[in-house]
C-alpha cells in the first residue's frame, strides 16, 4: 500500500520539517513538500497538526507489566511487544540479569524462542546484562561469572542467533577474549557494573565497546585529591571517549537532572535513552515482587523500583515518559530527543541502516504524537498502524 501522511511536523535527524511523508512497501519512500502532487494511487492519511516521531528503541528492558524476562514465560515478549506500541516503541531488547551458569543458557534459549513470537514492536534480540560484573548493584552476586571464550560461545549458542547485546565489566580477567569472541557474532558490547580504573578506560574501549549501560549508575566516583583538586573518575573517563554512546535512565531518579542536562549538551551521537524497566513498569499501581530468591523489590509509577532498604533495582519508566523527561528535565529539543530515543540505539546495535530515523529507504517505524502533551496517538511498524489511541 502507498500512503501519504499529510500535514505533520516530521522529526528527522536534521531537524523538524513541515513535510509530507510517503510510505510504500513498509519503508519510507519520500519526504515531500506539502504542496507537491502525487498520483491517485496514494492513500492519504491526514494527521494535521501532529508530530511524526521515529519509532522508539529500548535497548535495556528487564520487564513490563506482569512479566519479568528472567522467567522467560510463554507469551511474555509477545505481550510486551503489544503493550509497548502505546508508548511509541517499535523495537526493544528484552533483557536478563546475572543468572547462574546453566540457568543462563536455558533462559537465553527460552527467551530467544519468545523473541521470535513478537508481533507488535520488533523484538530485536536479547540483552544479557551480565553475568560478568565487577560490581553487582541490584543483581545477585552469587550469579556473577568470570568472562571467558567458553562462556561467550555458550551464550551465543544458547540464544540461537538472538543475543544482541551484553553488558560486561572489562577489568575482569578474561574480559578481552570474552568481548572479542562476542564481537565475532556482531554482538553489541556495553560497559557497565564496573570498578575499572579511569586510566584504563581508553584501552578497554578499544576492545570493541559500543556503549555504556546506565551511565552514572553502579559506577564509583573518587574523593578529591591533593589540594582539593578534582580526580578523574570512571564516569569522567567514559565521557572523554568521544565515540562511545552513553545510556541514560531518564527518570530523574537514577541520574540527577543536572547531570542529565550535561549529557544533553553532548553531540547527538553520544546519548541514548534506555528504561532499565523492571516488572510492573507501565502498570497503574505499586506492586512488590521477588527479583531473585530472597530479594524483594517494589515497583511504583514515578518512583522507580526499590528494595526494602530503599536501594534501586531498575526503573518503573516507560519509553515515552523517558522521552518527555529528556525534554522537560534535560532541556533537549525534539530533534535531539529523536537521536537519543531512536537513532543512537539503532546505531549501538548495528541496525541504523534499517531503523532509528525518518529517512528514505529505512523501515517505516514511527509514532504520531500530539504536540501539546506529547502523548502517543498512533504507532506504525513497517508501514502498518498497529496501535491507535481510543478517542
Amino acid at each position: 500500500m502507498k500512503q501519504r501522511w499529510r500535514n505533520a511536523t516530521l522529526i528527522t535527524p536534521h531537524g523538524e520539517a513541515a513535510r509530507d511523508l510517503l510510505v510504500h512497501n513498509g519503508r519510507f519512500a519520500g519526504i515531500v513538500e506539502q504542496e507537491a502532487g502525487t498520483s491517485d494511487d496514494w492513500e492519504t492519511v491526514d494527521v494535521t497538526g501532529r508530530i511524526i516521531f521515529p519509532g522508539i528503541i529500548d535497548l535495556l528492558q528487564h520487564g513490563l507489566d506482569v512479566h519479568l524476562y528472567n522467567d522467560a514465560l510463554p507469551g511474555s515478549v509477545a505481550h510486551s511487544s503489544q503493550l509497548l506500541l502505546a508508548r511509541g516503541v517499535t523495537g526493544f531488547l528484552p533483557s536478563i540479569s546475572c543468572l547462574a551458569r546453566g540457568t543462563l543458557e536455558h533462559t537465553l534459549g527460552r527467551l530467544g524462542a519468545e523473541v521470535e513470537a513478537a508481533t507488535g514492536a520488533r523484538a530485536l534480540g536479547i540483552h544479557s546484562e551480565g553475568p560478568c560484573f565487577g560490581s553487582p548493584g541490584a543483581h545477585n552476586i552469587e550469579n556473577i561469572s568470570m568472562p571467558s571464550v567458553e562462556l561467550a560461545q555458550a551464550m551465543v549458542a544458547a540464544a540461537n542467533g538472538h543475543l544482541r547485546a551484553v553488558t560486561v565489566a572489562p577489568e575482569l580477567r578474561g574480559a578481552e577474549a570474552f568481548i572479542r569472541e562476542l564481537k565475532k557474532s556482531d554482538i553489541s558490547i556495553h560497559f557497565g557494573h564496573s570498578r575499572a580504573k579511569p586510566e584504563d578506560v581508553a584501552r578497554y574501549v578499544s576492545w570493541g565497546f559500543d556503549a555504556v549501560t546506565h551511565m552514572y549508575n553502579v559506577m564509583p566516583t573518587l574523593p578529591p585529591g591533593k589540594m582539593g583538586l578534582h580526580v578523574v573518575s570512571l564516569t569522567d573517563a567514559l565521557l572523554a571517549e568521544r565515540h562511545l554512546a552513553l545510556g541514560l535512565i531518564c527518570d530523574g531518579i537514577h541520574v540527577d537532572p543536572a547531570l542529565m542536562k550535561l549529557l544533553a549538551q553532548l553531540p547527538t551521537d553520544r546519548v541514548f535513552l534506555e528504561t532499565d524497566a523492571n516488572k510492573f513498569a507501565g502498570s497503574a499501581g505499586a506492586a512488590e515482587f521477588e527479583f531473585y530468591p530472597g530479594y524483594w523489590v517494589t515497583s511504583a509509577p514515578g518512583k522507580a523500583v526499590v528494595d526494602r532498604n530503599g536501594g534501586l533495582c531498575g526503573s518503573s519508566l516507560t519509553s515515552d515518559e523517558a522521552m518527555r523527561n529528556y525534554l522537560s528535565l534535560a532541556g533537549a529539543d525534539l530533534t535531539r530527543a529523536a537521536h537519543a530515543t531512536s537513532l543512537v540505539p539503532a546505531r549501538v546495535i548495528g541496525m541504523e541502516h534499517e531503523l532509528g530515523s525518518i529517512e528514505v529507504g529505512k523501515l517505516a517505524d514511527f509514532a504520531v504524537i500530539e504536540p501539546g502533551t506529547l502523548a502517543v496517538e498512533r504507532t506504525v511498524v513497517g508501514g502498518e498502524t498497529l496501535y491507535r489511541r481510543a478517542q
